[in-house]
């Protein structure tokens, strides 16, 4: 898939899929230019993770966003999304003690967005991700697929989460324990989203930065409010 293109890009994470492709490829990356969004809300554990990916990478470039900004715009992400707590909602009907966005938005402005927008300036024509078959969050479209104007490659979509941490460990030895999460990205560490995927990373961070476990549940607890407040009149509306 390489072979042909002039610019090639991998958009990095931090997680273990990404860092099986850095290391799947690590023949050929004095020809490909990694970027990373840094959101600024990472773990130390991500940063040694980018650290090490710096060092194996002669064309490492880190994207700084504004995490915190975009938040206060927009609210806290989340799966669901009462209507009358977004932005939008809320400029209509009236000011509520917390904003609610898509975590789709979130991720997209702070995360993907900038990404793109990085690819088109380098001429890329060719991204590399790191995505799975068997992920639960992931593209469905084929491997090779063209979208905005860029094709994307997954060279690790086949392999399992067995498979990737086997062969890290061929790559790099002992293994950080984070990487048993399923989210191992551990970026965006006060991450109201994701709820169906994201336990085993709350329980992590319980453990190990309890300070932090309590400030991400008081943000999920304004999340938890703003939907019950609307799952309610829905409720009384089927009891009725």
């Amino acid at each position: 898939m390489i072979a042909g293109h002039k610019n090639i890009v991998l958009w990095f994470s931090g997680g273990k899929d990404s860092m099986a492709c850095l290391y799947l490829l690590k023949d050929h990356l004095s020809d490909i230019t990694v970027l990373w969004s840094n959101t600024g809300k990472n773990h130390p554990e991500l940063l040694d993770t980018v650290s090490r990916a710096k060092k194996l990478c002669p064309n490492f470039i880190e994207i700084k966003t504004n995490r915190d900004a975009q938040w206060k715009e927009n609210g806290l992400p989340s799966d669901i999304v009462p209507i009358d707590y977004t932005k939008i909602g809320q400029g209509v009907t009236c000011k509520k003690k917390v904003m609610i966005q898509s975590y789709l938005q979130c991720c997209w402005e702070n995360i993907s967005s900038p990404l793109v927008e990085k690819s088109k300036e380098l001429a890329a024509t060719l991204i590399i991700k790191g995505q799975r078959a068997d992920e639960a969050h992931r593209s469905i479209s084929e491997n090779g697929y063209m979208q905005d104007g860029l094709q994307f490659w997954h060279p690790i979509e086949g392999w399992t989460k067995e498979q990737v941490l086997d062969f890290l460990r061929s790559e790099m030895g002992n293994l950080p324990d984070h990487y048993k999460l399923d989210h191992s990205s551990m970026d965006c560490w006060d991450c109201t989203a994701f709820a169906a995927h994201s336990y085993d990373r709350a329980e992590y961070m319980k453990v190990y930065y309890p300070v932090k476990y309590k400030q991400y549940q008081k943000k999920l607890n304004k999340v938890c409010g703003a939907i019950t407040d609307t799952y309610k009149q829905y409720t009384r509306l089927i009891e009725e």
